[in-house]
């Protein structure tokens, strides 16, 4: 276990943010698959609407179901791994610490995939989807300043 510094509290601070919005997200998701009539909090008009995105094939496993077999919400996805992260940001492992800057990366790559979905594909602004992609960024930036800090 490391003391916790201000990089490792900005992470635990950014993953519990991140938690909250995939939390909102599935519950989101529930709430369009139980009520057809339900219009959540993040739906502002036609033009600024996550249920859009939500109730879509990319609401489910990223929309790479077909590829990866992966067809949990999208919520759930990202419960999970923002639990994960804020879990291990408890050790200071070299092997966990490179871990999380690997799938960080790739992870950033989804969500540049998802926000070009966002934009040709949908022609919308999902607020959710915005916020997890500020989350994330500043994800990354968190754990590549850990990952400099302690091991370069």
């Amino acid at each position: 276990m490391e003391q916790v510094d201000g990089t490792t509290s900005r992470l635990r601070w950014i993953c519990a943010c991140g938690l909250a919005i995939s939390v909102y997200s599935l519950y989101v998701k529930m709430k369009l698959e139980e009520d057809e009539d339900y219009r959540p909090m993040c739906d502002v008009n036609e033009n600024i609407s996550c249920s859009l995105v939500f109730k879509s094939v990319y609401g489910e496993g990223f929309g790479l179901g077909e590829i990866t077999k992966l067809n949990f919400p999208n919520g759930a996805i990202g419960c999970v791994f923002y639990l994960l992260y804020f879990i291990s940001s408890f050790y200071q492992n070299h092997w966990l610490c490179l871990a999380q800057l690997i799938i960080c990366t790739l992870t950033l790559f989804l969500c540049v995939y998802l926000g070009f979905l966002l934009l040709f594909v949908f022609y919308d602004c999902c607020l959710v989807c915005l916020a997890i992609y500020f989350i994330h960024t500043w994800l990354f930036q968190e754990v590549v300043r850990r990952y400099r800090r302690l091991y370069i």
